[in-house]
């Protein structure tokens, strides 16, 4: 019995990888753990309990493992009523198969054989086809009501077992018609859930598509610009000298000054040389010049960076997004951006001024937009998350805190020179 119950615990192990991003959790928590739910069930299971009073309990312990991970309790719930309807649905299919229905009997071995064979079936069937999108938190707000299909599956099936029906055939229809129901309603949502990423990912690029245009605004302004004042060089020159002759320094200095301020074309308040982030950072930056009375920006970064511009996006548009909509709000109005290589790493320094809400839960900072205090994917706005990852994805880190009403994210990442990566190939 003890090595079925650890069949078993390998089948929930995979389940809830499905569900939960099983990296961010701490090794050596998820194997005490375990073996604390394991000891649990199998202590229940000696216990002389109906088998109602057996599933809630061993739902709620699996509840408390899902505590394990990260992710909104709704999701949690969800995951254990899932995973502990299914396997009742396969052990409900095996006793159908095997037996006339002997609820009350003595089992023999080949039951949990095929019980088991049931569970992983239906494990791989999730693992492959239907659940590939729901691991990310942010995917669906309302997990809870997912919870009513496995709870009305089960109400089902203690119906079935309630009212004796010995005839196996219609048993075993039951039971796996209920578990292709659980299957399909999941795999629509797993698609539904695919179509939102791709939304969202659809929205990145028609930003970056947006930055680009701006861009490409602003080059063809100061191309004019630069033509303007090819053309009239001469007369540039010409004026310089005799200003030389006349030993007046400071008049020179302010002509030159007005000559470099007639070539700053409208909307590029930075130039590194590097498209994907001088394209970006320039847009953001148009709209915080419209919005907040104190912008400062410093970017000194190689024109050939071995990131993509997805990531820049990712990264530099949802920090400058909620970076802007909390400055608008604060009396100072405050926004300064530093963005420096050095030594294959690149460090993105943020700060804004805030109006002093802000909300935090543990060590997480929440959005003073609405919000959902079991969502961890909203830390200072949404799309934290996400951030997060891409610098989890260059072997990074990320700081957040905030001081004197002024809120700032740090970040560190281990970059390498496109040319520098192509020669060590």
């Amino acid at each position: 019995m003890i090595v079925f119950h650890i069949a078993v615990l390998y089948i929930i192990f995979r389940y809830m990888n499905c569900f939960f991003d099983a990296v961010r959790v701490k090794k050596g928590r998820d194997l005490e753990a375990y073996a604390l739910y394991l000891a649990a069930v199998c202590l229940v299971d000696m216990l002389p309990a109906a088998m109602p009073v057996k599933f809630v309990t061993d739902t709620l312990f699996l509840y408390l493992l899902a505590q394990l991970y990260h992710g909104k309790q709704g999701k949690k719930l969800l995951a254990a009523s899932l995973i502990q309807g299914m396997n009742l649905f396969c052990e409900a299919l095996a006793v159908y198969v095997l037996y006339d229905c002997k609820v009350d009997g003595e089992y023999g071995r080949e039951l949990y054989y095929i019980n088991f064979l049931f569970m992983y079936v239906c494990e791989h069937v999730i693992e492959k086809f239907c659940i590939r999108n729901i691991r990310e938190d942010a995917s669906l707000k309302h997990w809870d009501l997912l919870i009513f299909l496995p709870v009305i599956s089960v109400s089902i099936l203690f119906v079935l077992i309630t009212f004796d029906v010995e005839n196996r055939y219609i048993g075993s229809a039951v039971s796996a018609g209920i578990i292709c129901l659980n299957l399909t309603v999941f795999y629509i949502c797993d698609e539904l859930v695919g179509a939102y990423i791709k939304l969202k990912e659809s929205a990145l690029v028609a930003r970056q598509l947006e930055s680009y245009s701006n861009q490409l605004n602003v080059v063809m302004k100061s191309e004019e610009k630069v033509r303007g004042l090819r053309h009239d060089l001469k007369h540039h020159l010409s004026e310089i000298l005799m200003l030389a002759d006349r030993n007046r320094p400071h008049e020179i200095a302010d002509y030159v000054r007005n000559m470099q301020a007639d070539l700053l074309s409208e909307g590029e308040h930075i130039s590194s040389g590097n498209a994907d982030i001088d394209s970006l950072v320039n847009l953001m930056l148009e709209r915080a010049k419209k919005e907040l009375g104190s912008v400062r920006c410093r970017v000194c970064v190689p024109q050939e960076l071995d990131i993509s511009a997805f990531d820049w996006n990712i990264i530099l548009g949802n920090l400058m997004d909620n970076a802007i909509d909390a400055a608008k709000r604060s009396e100072d109005k405050l926004l300064q951006l530093k963005v420096h290589y050095r030594k294959g790493m690149l460090f993105i320094d943020i700060k804004n001024s805030y109006n002093g809400e802000l909300l935090k839960a543990e060590d997480r900072y929440l959005s003073t937009k609405d919000y959902d205090r079991t969502d961890e994917s909203q830390v200072h706005g949404l799309g934290i998350r996400n951030v997060r990852r891409i610098v989890e994805k260059y072997n990074g880190s990320m700081e957040i805190s905030d001081v004197d009403a002024i809120f700032e994210v740090r970040i560190l990442m281990y970059v390498s020179i496109k040319n520098d990566s192509k020669k060590n190939l």
